[in-house]
Formats: structure tokens, C-alpha cells, sequence
């Protein structure tokens, strides 16, 4: 399989180096990075080969190889693209119920170790204990 002249990477500078090609992401920001080309073959319900050639995983997180005329906006939360502000909302709030699901999971098979945040409420409630059992002790000291 021959690779063609376009689908080769481009150098990056006249001293050398790894070839690298400039990708933009769809909210318009420049990636520089060397292509990612892997080997793909496409088999019908038989098995016989339909299509094969090479592919630039780049492409599948979903880098483009022109600017983006239409940008989109970035989504911390699951570190792709969405196109409003509503959908990256929604993302966040499957992302808070996916994690509250999975967290209850952890506890209930008991695979989570408490959080800071338990651990000085249990903190507070032993103090707590100790200072009423010292109060008591220096109250009986007093009786006689």
C-alpha cells in the first residue's frame, strides 16, 4: 500500500526533527503534532475485505485539518466539543450523576476509603466524646 505525497507529514523546520503537522481543534485552537497513521481494513458480514488503506488516529479525537468555520465550544468534563452551552451543562450534570452513582457503588462494596471530609466528622464526634467523658471526671473530683 503506497502512502501518497499529501498524506505525508510535512517537516516542520529546515534543522529536522520529527515531522509534524498542524491540526486544529473545533474550538480553533493549533495542535502541532506528528500524525498518528494506523493501518485499517474494513470486512463485510463474510469477512472479505471491502476497504483498507491508512488513517490518521488524530482524526478520531476529532482534530481537523483545516480550520473550523464553525467553532465549537470545549467541554471540561468530558474533554471533547459540544456545540451550546446547554449541552456542556447537561455533560456536567450526567458527569455529577455517573460519579455519584459510582461513588455510592464503591461505598456499598466497600472499595471506598472515606473521604477528608468523614474522617474529621468522625474526628469531631471522638473529641467531642472525650470532652464530655473529661467534664464528668473533674465533676466527681469536685464531689468530696
Amino acid at each position: 500500500m503506497a502512502i501518497l505525497a499529501e498524506d505525508k507529514p510535512q517537516k516542520t523546520g529546515d534543522i529536522g526533527g520529527q515531522p509534524k503537522q498542524k491540526y486544529w481543534t473545533p474550538d480553533g485552537r493549533v495542535i502541532m503534532a506528528q500524525p498518528d497513521m494506523h493501518v485499517f481494513a474494513q470486512t463485510d458480514s463474510v469477512g472479505k475485505v471491502v476497504k483498507e488503506g491508512m488513517r490518521d488516529a488524530h482524526l478520531d479525537k476529532g482534530w481537523l485539518l483545516q480550520p473550523p468555520v464553525v467553532k465549537s465550544l470545549y467541554c471540561p468534563h468530558c474533554d471533547r466539543w459540544h456545540r451550546t452551552k446547554t449541552e456542556i451543562n447537561d455533560c456536567l450534570e450526567q458527569k455529577k450523576e455517573f460519579d455519584a452513582h459510582w461513588a455510592r457503588q464503591a461505598k456499598k462494596d466497600g472499595r471506598l476509603v472515606d473521604t477528608a471530609d468523614d474522617r474529621i466528622a468522625a474526628l469531631e464526634n471522638d473529641m467531642r466524646d472525650i470532652k464530655t467523658l473529661l467534664e464528668r471526671l473533674l465533676e466527681q473530683k469536685e464531689v468530696p
